[in-house]
């Protein structure tokens, strides 16, 4: 199931991506298959969680109009977990014509140390280099699959921003899934986003 699953991943294009249902049905099914032979006991606190990460598929990507406002997108950037640094500059860009900004893929990186997590993509404008985006986070375990994750830090446009404890967002993650290749990771509502060490 695993191979069938990184084989159906492979066909729906960067994540973030628009994704069919029919796409979309076949990936929470094969999921589920995978999910069943986790081979990880206590994922949550499984030194497999550490290493470099690329997001290869986002549950929490859906297609349909957002809201054309990029504060907006920032606030949900900051408040919505499964909006990645990656996700954030994809729906700036569909709001500008002819797809001015371009995103790059998504980096995730877990270190044994906190922040454990840093988040990086890239995002290039109109007449300006690429520019990194950076997310830094702390990572908790909580239970033997769960996990709690606070934005603490992001740096852009050359800038580091440390956000103080009334922005700083928190939100649960549950480990379905880690072996030495694969990561799956849903949000409190269910939405997987899956992952494969670099």
């Amino acid at each position: 199931p695993k191979e069938e699953l990184l084989g159906v991943i492979g066909t729906t294009g960067p994540a973030g991506s628009p994704v069919s249902e029919d796409l979309r049905s076949t990936v929470i099914e094969l999921l589920m298959k995978v999910e069943a032979a986790n081979p990880t006991d206590a994922p949550a606190t499984s030194p497999l969680l550490n290493g470099v990460w690329e997001l290869v598929y986002s549950g929490n990507y859906a297609p349909g109009p957002f809201a054309v406002s990029p504060t907006r997108q920032l606030a949900l950037f900051l408040y919505a977990g499964g909006y990645t640094p990656g996700l954030f500059a994809l729906n700036v860009a569909r709001q500008l014509p002819g797809g001015l900004v371009d995103a790059g893929p998504l980096t995730l990186a877990i270190n044994r140390a906190q922040p454990r997590i840093e988040a990086s993509s890239t995002v290039t404008l109109p007449g300006m280099a690429e520019q990194a985006v950076k997310v830094r986070a702390t990572l908790e375990a909580e239970s033997a699959v769960r996990l709690r994750e606070t934005h603490t830090e992001f740096d852009a446009f050359g800038r580091t921003v440390n956000l103080p404890a009334a922005l700083q967002y928190t939100r649960r993650m549950y480990v379905s899934y880690v072996d030495d290749e694969l990561l799956v990771v849903k949000d409190e509502s269910g939405i997987p986003d899956i992952l494969l060490r670099k």
